[in-house]
């Protein structure tokens, strides 16, 4: 049965749906158990958020510069790409509690490691023993929540999860501000050692088990290799390239070589019995629509919010805290609007949702890109930080309409593998993120004014995240097809 014929059944049986017997009722005890597996991709939030405030900093306190600091982000997003669909299968195997407390812990400990880093090479590495914990998450956590809360109430619980990465989107560039403006950039990765331990704790005691204990199915080592060999192989290829302005012979040769280490993945996935990927998916189109949307979305936007901070402090000469605070309203607003629209889904559909918030985001992009200082509005003066803050939360508009129906749109296309389909889509948003970032620092390495230069790609930006939109029109509406088939029946039933 192909997605598509999937898609049509699940819409002609939207009444087993939504009264679907075995589904459990939300209590006191599923409520808890959500709160624990979102203080997770908090504790994960926050840490992004407070590194990208940081980046300054850390390049003066590691006397390096942008381009080698610059693998602090793509590095961490790169594990975490391999990571995502490997914890699918992982926590189908060993159980959703099992990999989830392991993550916790590698999580927590690759934070001490990274605040005492003597050099940008081992905060680096650091960064990856991170990543592996924090590339379990979601995948770990989408996989209870849906085990927990069943058919019914699954879809606008993952929604939910949306509004969880504003809530440390708040806490983290605040936070972090504060601390590294008083303290230093390195005590911002102790924040998540004490919500390690605390989360630790209590999910010992009040996760289920969930999911087979037996191993039934094969990690492919291999192939994650190979990907991650392509992927390095053209990241330092950029960094090379960054650091000498010029091409030259090593970095073609480098960039040759994750050519090849990408093609020899797609060799080996197509060959391999238990892939990392299953390619026979992407020759679906509507998984190759919603994974081509992940990919170029992680690319054209994942960039923008990591370097905020970075164009404020450059651009505006703003402080620390300062530039935390800018990334404030969007979060706020993220969180309002993600949590509305997951309850609205079954009424406006994926579609529309998904590309309203494309919109938005590329009208975000332009308006902040065009560097405007010391602005009046019917003759009053607005001040740097409140326009830089409104021009940003326009994006947080944005990905709080569309979130929540992209991230159901995927999963529903084969919901009985939420796990693993969730670190699929993980996967190509966070590689698309990592390439993204990574040719953003290249652009900037040819400028002097990275001020400048970072209000030229937000501008370029904003056209380019309109290429998301096409593909969101191959992706199955099963919300829409669901509600139009409930309305036909109701219709039907009054006549």
């Amino acid at each position: 049965m192909t997605v598509v014929e999937r898609v049509a059944r699940l819409a002609s049986d939207s009444a087993a749906l939504e009264h679907e017997a075995e589904s459990p009722s939300v209590g006191p005890k599923q409520v808890a158990i959500f709160v624990v597996v979102s203080l997770a991709l908090l504790m994960s939030s926050i840490d992004s958020t407070i590194v990208a405030v940081g980046l300054p900093n850390m390049v003066d306190g590691l006397n390096t510069n942008l381009v080698w600091i610059g693998w602090v982000l793509t590095a961490y997003s790169l594990m975490q790409t391999i990571i995502m669909p490997m914890a699918g299968k992982l926590s189908d195997d060993f159980g959703r509690k099992n990999l989830f407390l392991g993550a916790v812990i590698l999580f927590t400990v690759g934070s001490m490691l990274c605040a005492i880093a003597p050099n940008v090479y081992l905060l680096i590495l650091f960064r990856v023993i991170q990543a592996i914990g924090g590339g379990a998450f979601m995948p770990s956590a989408a996989g209870i929540v849906s085990d927990v809360f069943g058919p019914k109430n699954r879809g606008t619980a993952i929604g939910l999860f949306t509004s969880v990465f504003p809530i440390g989107g708040i806490i983290g560039p605040n936070l972090g501000g504060w601390v590294i403006d008083h303290y230093s950039w390195r005590a911002m990765f102790s924040v998540n050692v004490p919500i390690g331990i605390v989360l630790l704790a209590i999910g010992i005691f009040i996760l289920p088990k969930g999911g087979r204990v037996a191993i039934s199915s094969s990690i492919d080592l291999l192939g994650a290799g190979m990907f991650a060999v392509g992927i390095c192989a053209i990241m330092y290829g950029m960094t090379v390239w960054g650091n000498n302005v010029d091409i030259d012979l090593q970095v073609l040769i480098w960039f040759l070589v994750g050519i090849a280490g990408l093609i020899l993945f797609v060799r080996h996935e197509g060959r391999s019995s238990d892939p990392m990927i299953d390619l026979r998916l992407l020759k679906e189109r509507a998984f190759f629509a919603a994974n081509l949307y992940n990919l170029l979305y992680g690319a054209l936007v994942f960039g923008f919010f990591s370097f905020i901070p970075l164009y404020a402090t450059y651009e505006y000469g703003m402080s620390a805290s300062a530039a935390g605070f800018i990334l404030t309203p969007r979060a706020v607003v993220m969180i309002a609007v993600s949590a509305i629209s997951s309850f609205l889904l079954i009424r406006f559909g994926y579609r529309l949702p998904m590309i309203i918030g494309i919109i938005l985001v590329s009208i975000s992009l332009f308006l902040t890109g065009q560097g405007w200082h010391h602005v009046s509005f019917f003759g009053h003066g607005v001040s740097d930080i409140v326009l830089v803050s409104a021009l940003v939360m326009i994006s947080g508009f944005g990905v709080g309409v569309g979130g929540p129906a992209a991230n159901n749109a995927a999963i529903e296309l084969m919901p009985e593998a939420v796990a693993q389909i969730t670190g699929l889509r993980g996967m190509f948003r966070t590689t698309g993120g990592v390439l993204g970032t990574a040719s953003i620092v290249l652009f900037l390495s040819h400028y002097k004014d990275q001020g400048l230069g970072l209000a030229h790609v937000f501008v370029g930006l904003s056209v380019l995240v309109l290429l998301v939109i096409p593909p969101i029109f191959l992706i199955p509406d099963n919300a829409a097809m669901r509600h139009k088939a409930a309305s036909r029946k109701i219709d039907s039933g009054l006549e």
